[in-house]
């Protein structure tokens, strides 16, 4: 990873609405998230879903080479970019960007903005979250998550209203006949599921791969009297994330903790919280 320094100073040399050409490094989980893009720089690119289709077969596979304009730069040292085939884009992007960007067209040419004030970055969430409320999204319930989780979960490809298909996890997890989603489960996964975070401890909330560990979720859920339902994992692998049928959202590796509710889980797991232990071996 670049340093401060380093990304201080790429930034100085890029402009809004400059177009680099790149290659779709990383699609990880087409329709739910954005993809990744490798510009030859020290620095690497990300297309957020809400610039997309909804439909993932439209969306550039892996190794796709295509042009990209800079859309967007904050603290992380990542470039977000928009791509210049409108086949990628949703299709009411244009009303879209009327809603919330208007001035887009006007700031190509102009240096990428400093860093950000907390101020800054609130407002800047709020402009999405109001602008994502557009009749392609259903809408959501109020949650209320602080500046620093709501915008770690923007960046990870989470908008209000987000509802991807859980066929998949269904299909996997429960083949083994160990665990069954509730509804708790299916509620989570359609809004979070195939998010990635880097925070202080990394997490995955895809739990595709681990069809092979759904004993253990059905062992321990016996154990405390809860129906644990595998929804990721943390820390690369190191322990499994669960939710029970109360949305309460547990660690699960060979002792079960809890986060808590999942909306207090989700903000302890940005800050890197640890969960508080419920059973031992």
């Amino acid at each position: 990873m670049v340093s401060d320094e380093e990304w201080d100073r790429i930034r100085k040399d890029l402009r809004l609405g400059q177009r680099l050409e790149g290659r779709v490094s990383l699609v990880p989980h087409p329709g739910a998230i954005g993809f990744f893009v490798d510009l030859g720089l020290p620095i690497g690119g990300f297309v957020d879903v809400l610039l997309l289709a909804v439909e993932p077969e439209r969306w550039p596979v892996v190794g796709t080479v295509a042009d990209f304009e800079v859309w967007w730069a904050d603290d992380r040292p990542q470039l977000r970019l928009k791509p210049v085939d409108r086949s990628f884009l949703r299709d009411d992007f244009d009303q879209w960007l009327l809603k919330w960007r208007p001035s887009w067209p006007d700031e190509a040419g102009q240096p990428l903005p400093g860093r950000e004030t907390a101020e800054e970055t609130r407002a800047r969430i709020e402009a999405w979250v109001d602008a994502t409320a557009t009749p392609m999204r259903e809408p959501a319930e109020s949650v209320d998550f602080s500046a620093r989780t709501e915008e770690s979960l923007r960046a990870a490809g989470w908008w209000p209203g987000r509802q991807v298909a859980t066929d998949v996890w269904r299909a996997t997890l429960e083949e083994s006949g160990h665990v069954r989603m509730h509804e708790a489960a299916e509620r989570f996964l359609a809004e979070f599921g195939g998010l990635s975070m880097g925070s202080h401890v990394s997490f995955d909330l895809d739990a595709q791969c681990l069809a092979s560990e759904t004993d253990r979720f059905a062992e321990w859920g016996e154990e405390i009297g809860r129906s644990l339902f595998p929804i990721g994992e943390l820390d690369e692998g190191r322990f499994f994330l669960a939710i029970d049928e109360n949305s309460e959202i547990y660690l699960v590796e060979t002792w079960v903790a809890t986060f808590g509710p999942a909306q207090g889980a989700l903000e302890k797991l940005v800050a890197g919280t640890p969960p508080t232990p419920v059973a031992e071996p």
